[in-house]
């Protein structure tokens, strides 16, 4: 039998690709001659960036750097620290075509062992983990309508979100941070950290217009025996992103990491030392999207002919909400090593290591490493780490299958010293996510018709069918080749789903 299938064109994003690599960290290395000798090596912190990434024909190539930290007590038992870059460079062959594929590269460092072969030479072995994906928008040509009189046709509709475009864009950013009135001049900097979070994200004139604040945290040395010294600083940025096709009723979802950061004294023309020179390169990412609710058939069949139906699955993801909320976590911390005088410093990394979707709630579960640096009672630099676990929960208006790929940032971190051996710790968390509410729906991509007639059960004009709660029409509809609406009407019935049981009259002619 000929019949003509109207099709039309859903769309979806799907991962094409995704390999990781290590990198290896070996160093060997001198402290130049004006940094003290190392006595006692306290923390080697090694941070992963990715500060380039892009795709040519099949391959991808990613630079980035590792910024490796040793913080060590002196000779002289004050605390000093030695920075060195280590750059790398990975290439991975996709073996497939790229076009149309948005790439997106993370890394993290995955370990770092560190020893004083000296007391001015240090051997440094660890690794970093580099993680690639692509995405490519998939069309997907399904079953829209059929002008053949015989055939059935479920219709329904399917929450998604259709991507429009996704686009990166590096923020350089030159900066002089002033010293406070009162605080001493720098003789060194031991550590400096730096976290970057987005505030807000829309879409405003066919642009994505991106607001956040970079928080930087710095500790020094001051001129002289004097004790370590703390810089806080705030540095709101905004940027406009263009991404094609992008109308002002799209929703976005904007990350931002920190590509590269450097901080570095700077010695004044008197030969003070009071001020510090911030570089920076911040990557921002923001992918649109429209939450539209998309026309389908959700399945078919022929009253009089056989009908060969093909479906398939699609995967649609709908963003239900976007979460950006702060919360705090508390930990009792008693030093494993007795009493101590004072804490030098202390900073704090989150991670995300579960997301689970559980009894009507969002559960983020996950840990606070807090590293603390204090003196004992001799004065003697002393380090100390403690993890805390945490769990943010937030409620969830509807039920279904979701997913979610959370960033927690560190806002702040605070302690008290409750005791010669205790202190407690107050750490401040943001959460920044956007919800998907995933659905498989099977879809037809093709309705054939022979001229082959249905066997039916019964040659008579009607059955007589009992029907329990909970059935659908269209499936008892289907079972017997019957017209659904005359079906309904027949039986006077209006709802598609039967709330009660029910003896009901199916046309079967």
């Amino acid at each position: 039998m000929e019949q003509k299938n109207l099709k039309t064109s859903v769309s979806t994003l799907e991962t094409v690709f995704s390999e990781s690599a290590e990198q290896p960290i070996d160093i060997d290395f001198t402290l130049p001659d004006y940094y003290a000798d190392i006595s006692k090596i306290l923390k080697c912190r090694a941070v992963s960036r990715i500060s380039s990434k892009g795709i040519n024909g099949s391959g991808i190539s990613v630079e980035g750097c590792v910024t490796v930290t040793v913080i060590y007590c002196g000779s002289d038992n004050c605390i000093s620290s030695y920075e060195y870059q280590y750059p790398f460079s990975k290439n991975f062959d996709t073996g497939m075509n790229t076009d149309g594929c948005t790439l997106s590269v993370k890394t993290k460092c995955e370990y770092i062992n560190c020893r004083a072969v000296t007391g001015r030479k240090i051997d440094i072995h660890g690794a970093a983990g580099i993680y690639v994906t692509l995405k490519k928008r998939k069309i997907s040509e399904v079953i829209s309508d059929c002008d053949d009189c015989n055939i059935e046709l479920l219709r329904g509709t399917v929450p998604a979100t259709v991507p429009m475009g996704c686009a990166d864009k590096y923020l350089l950013i030159e900066e002089e941070i002033e010293l406070g009135n009162g605080q001493p001049d720098i003789r060194c900097v031991i550590r400096y950290d730096a976290a970057a979070s987005i505030t807000d994200s829309k879409i405003l004139a066919g642009k994505s217009v991106v607001k956040g604040e970079m928080t930087v945290k710095l500790l020094y040395a001051p001129e002289g025996n004097g004790q370590p010294q703390t810089v806080r600083y705030g540095l709101p940025f905004s940027q406009l992103i263009e991404i094609d096709g992008i109308s002002d009723g799209c929703d976005c979802e904007s990350k931002v990491s920190i590509a590269h950061i450097e901080i570095k004294p700077r010695v004044s023309a008197t030969g003070e030392c009071r001020q510090l020179m911030l570089t920076a390169k911040l990557l921002i990412t923001s992918e649109c999207c429209c939450n539209n609710d998309v026309a389908v058939i959700l399945d078919a069949y022929s009253r009089k002919y056989e009908a060969n139906i093909c479906k398939n699955e699609v995967c649609f993801n709908k963003i239900t909400e976007n979460v950006n909320q702060s919360f705090n976590c508390k930990k009792n911390f008693e030093f494993p090593e007795g009493a101590i005088s004072k804490v030098a410093d202390m900073w704090c990394e989150a991670r995300a290591d579960s997301v689970k979707f559980v009894d009507n709630a969002m559960r983020v579960c996950g840990a606070v490493t807090a590293y603390i640096i204090a003196e004992d009672s001799d004065n003697i630099p002393t380090f100390y780490e403690k993890a805390i676990d945490f769990e943010y929960t937030h409620p969830m208006d509807t039920l279904g299958e979701f997913k979610c790929s959370p960033e927690i940032t560190v806002t702040g971190a605070n302690y008290t010293l409750t005791g010669e051996c205790n202190m407690e710790l107050r750490i401040d968390l943001n959460i920044c996510a956007s919800v998907y509410k995933c659905s498989n729906v099977p879809l037809i991509t093709e309705i054939k018709v022979n001229d082959k007639p249905v066997q039916k059960t019964n040659s008579g004009a009607m059955t007589v069918y009992f029907a329990s709660t909970g059935e659908r029409i269209w499936d008892i509809a289907r079972r017997y080749f019957a017209d659904v609406e005359e079906l309904k009407q027949i039986n006077e019935i209006s709802d598609d789903i039967l709330t009660s049981d029910k003896m009901i009259l199916v046309p079967t002619n």
